[in-house]
């Protein structure tokens, strides 16, 4: 059972890095270009890659299902507001 656990966190982190890598090269809240944005540009809050970091980190793998809903969400047409993980 420990071994499902630690095998759960474990394949997490190469997703937990890509997320790190998105928000400090391309993402327009945290990354290079956020200066362009001076008042945010995710309609969430948190936004959508720190919820991703978030999810990953407190529930590996098994956060993936609430991972893909957010993203999906994250759409012309929905309200966004707080969606804590």
């Amino acid at each position: 059972m420990e071994i499902l656990i630690f095998l759960n966190y474990a394949l997490a982190l190469p997703l937990r890095l890509l997320v790190w890598i998105y928000q400090k090269t391309i993402s327009p809240d945290h990354g290079l270009v956020r200066g362009l944005f001076p008042y945010g540009y995710c309609k969430f809050y948190p936004t959508c890659s720190a919820f991703a970091a978030t999810v990953l980190k407190q529930q590996g793998l098994k956060g993936l299902p609430k991972i893909i809903h957010r993203l999906l969400s994250c759409r012309p047409g929905t309200a966004g507001g707080v969606n804590l993980p």
